[in-house]
């Protein structure tokens, strides 16, 4: 059901209280932006599912927190990163009491990346469809396909949840607990710019200049926030390692330093190549 106004979303929450234990999914578009930009939040308690189309309807947020922060409500989630980074940046906070049934599936014996789609079809025997995963979810009206899509992709996670609880009991397993405490450090969410760096995949048998590739790594993080682009607009991870790699010509250097577009990062980056 896609939600229409407040009250259709407190009902949905009352029933939610009496159950205890909601499915949450989210849809996003962040192809051309720094900051994930939120489309939709699907939820699915164990009878019945909605989609909250934050674009096109005003719906009160705090009833969304209330959801999302009862200690008395289970949050499933499936390869839950993402879904966390958009509700971090939206509540400043992470929900309660989540638990992520992709980190769940490697104690009962699947890969521990396995997909919702398979996690599905091994647990359950559904078969979901999913031919929507990439597209632009900015766009409305929304089609039926996509709200179909929308509900599939969380209607049967408390269904997973309690089929993967039969066979151990996740809340009390303590591999489990322990990869789960990723998700609960708010820091990684924070996008602190002083770690940018960190994800670079760089060969340490190459020579690095470290601290010149922190300190470039830094302002373009500063930057893409700044502009809402991706980083890679800005610079790419490639040219990056380039400037910072001791062999590495410095007419090559100033034919990239030419192709950034951003004067300022421009003018930053030929003071760091200086020292």
């Amino acid at each position: 059901m896609l939600i229409y106004n407040n009250d259709q979303l407190k009902q949905f929450f009352l029933k939610s209280q009496k159950d205890k234990i909601i499915g949450i999914d989210t849809e996003f578009f962040r192809v051309s932006t720094y900051y994930p930009k939120l489309c939709l939040i699907q939820l699915a308690n164990k009878t019945s599912t909605v989609i909250i189309d934050p674009l096109s309807y005003s719906i009160n947020l705090s009833l969304i927190r209330k959801i999302l922060f009862s200690k008395e409500i289970i949050k499933i989630f499936h390869a839950a990163y993402q879904d966390i980074e958009i509700l971090f940046n939206l509540f400043g906070k992470i929900p309660k009491n989540i638990i992520d049934t992709q980190i769940c599936l490697s104690e009962i014996g699947y890969a521990n990346s396995m997909g919702y789609a398979d996690a599905c079809k091994n647990l359950l025997n559904v078969n979901i469809n999913k031919k929507n995963q990439f597209i632009d979810w900015r766009k409305r009206p929304l089609e039926k396909e996509k709200i179909q899509y929308a509900i599939a992709d969380v209607k049967y996670l408390p269904k997973l949840f309690l089929k993967i609880n039969e066979k151990i009991n996740i809340r009390k397993n303590k591999n489990i607990l322990e990869n789960h405490k990723k998700l609960f450090n708010e820091e990684i969410f924070k996008k602190k710019s002083e770690k940018a760096w960190e994800k670079l995949k760089i060969n340490r048998n190459n020579k690095y200049e470290i601290q010149k590739l922190k300190k470039i790594c830094f302002l373009r993080e500063e930057l893409a926030k700044e502009k809402n682009i991706p980083v890679k607009k800005i610079i790419t991870d490639q040219k990056i390692k380039l400037l910072c790699r001791k062999k590495f010509s410095q007419k090559d250097k100033k034919l990239i330093l030419e192709d950034i577009k951003f004067d300022c990062l421009k003018k930053n980056l030929k003071s760091i190549l200086k020292t």
